[in-house]
């Protein structure tokens, strides 16, 4: 049986330092709320990773470094579709990124979707001996030392830019002009996404970076006086109120048994909230991972049945000036932003940093009160 454990007890600096010097080979298996990541070892090196979170994939860590626009990723995904071929060697065929840019990006993808588990405060992981996927890699070789060190040297940096950047639903805006060709690329790209409107989270979305990314350049901006953060407002009544003289587990149960009667009647933005709550009591249980798994499956189904499938064309019923004054989430502006009479369901969810049913809710909502209509 493999190596198994909880990250609070066995650091990722300890999993990964442990798994190089043992020489192992095989699959390193990290969970934390919905987004599962695999590491994956030959003789105690890292030679690549995958993740599931959208943001970390191969389309739109291009974007964040500069190398595509998403017209661009929508046209390769489109012929991914059609052919089967990696993405990656779609965007060389086209020209769109050279070979030797490709395998750079590829392995900085891999090393930052490592660096981001040294942030997690909580998480579960598995380590499967011998185990590698079937489909074909490209082999990246990366050094396990070179990551301890960053990872390090990250989670100090963090305690000084919590300090500063304190949520995501902070508001950033433009003091006095940033030099922007001082910046990275992916620096670059988050630095022009501050519009004076757009909280930090909304600020991830668009840059397709990590929150440790954004937050990192963000105090570096406010730090140089080029940048100031407004507070967050007061947060939302919350959704539940405790229970009383109950046991976690009997909570659990209490909420998985309110969520799925919120699924039968069809309310399935409470469902899901109300599942993530269960989440945040215990985000490693059983009966809760299974029912998230199961009610975005019956979410996604039921919203396509409906009519809400990829050829409909979203357009927008109310005027800009209507919208402007209207109070949207991160994510709902982030749909918005991309409706243009052009786009189908399909291209909007192609050139999106947010997961299918996440995206499939909010169209269903934009719908539902009448800003959005389909074609």
């Amino acid at each position: 049986m493999g190596l198994t454990g909880n990250l609070k007890t066995m650091t990722p600096g300890d999993l990964l330092q442990w798994l190089s010097l043992s020489q192992k080979t095989g699959t390193l298996v990290v969970n934390s709320d919905s987004v599962m990541k695999k590491i994956f070892f030959r003789g105690g090196r890292i030679i690549s990773s995958a993740s599931n979170d959208p943001r970390e994939y191969l389309g739109q860590f291009l974007m964040s470094h500069g190398f595509i626009s998403e017209d661009e990723l929508k046209k390769a995904m489109e012929v991914q579709a059609q052919s089967r071929i990696l993405l990656g060697k779609i965007l060389v065929t086209i020209g769109v990124i050279t070979e030797p840019d490709l395998l750079r990006l590829m392995r900085l993808k891999a090393e930052e979707e490592i660096y981001d588990v040294f942030m997690w405060p909580e998480g579960d992981f598995r380590f499967i001996d011998d185990e590698l996927p079937s489909m074909e890699m490209v082999p990246l070789q990366v050094e396990v030392t070179g990551i301890l060190m960053e990872g390090t040297r990250r989670i100090d940096e963090w305690r000084r830019i919590g300090a500063v950047v304190l949520s995501q639903a902070m508001i950033p805006i433009v003091e006095k002009p940033i030099d922007l060709p001082a910046l990275s690329e992916v620096q670059k790209t988050i630095a022009l996404a501050i519009d004076g409107k757009r909280p930090i989270a909304q600020i991830i979305l668009e840059s397709r970076s990590s929150y440790f990314n954004v937050a990192d350049t963000l105090y570096r901006l406010v730090t140089t006086g080029n940048v100031q953060l407004l507070e967050a407002p007061e947060p939302e009544t919350p959704l539940l109120q405790p229970f009383e003289d109950d046991s976690e587990e009997d909570e659990i149960n209490q909420l998985l048994s309110r969520a799925q009667t919120l699924m039968k009647g069809g309310d399935y933005e409470k469902a899901l909230r109300i599942l993530k709550a269960a989440q945040n009591l215990d985000p490693q249980h059983g009966k809760v991972k299974a029912a998230i798994k199961g009610a975005e499956t019956v979410i996604v189904a039921d919203l396509r049945r409906q009519g809400m499938t990829d050829a409909k064309v979203p357009e927008l019923k109310k005027t800009l000036e209507e919208i402007s004054v209207m109070n949207f989430s991160p994510n709902e502006g982030f749909v918005i932003s991309r409706i243009n009479g052009t786009w189908d369901i399909g291209s909007i969810m192609k050139v999106s940093p947010m997961r299918e049913t996440d995206a499939m809710l909010i169209f269903h909502r934009l719908v539902k009160d009448g800003i959005v209509e389909l074609k």
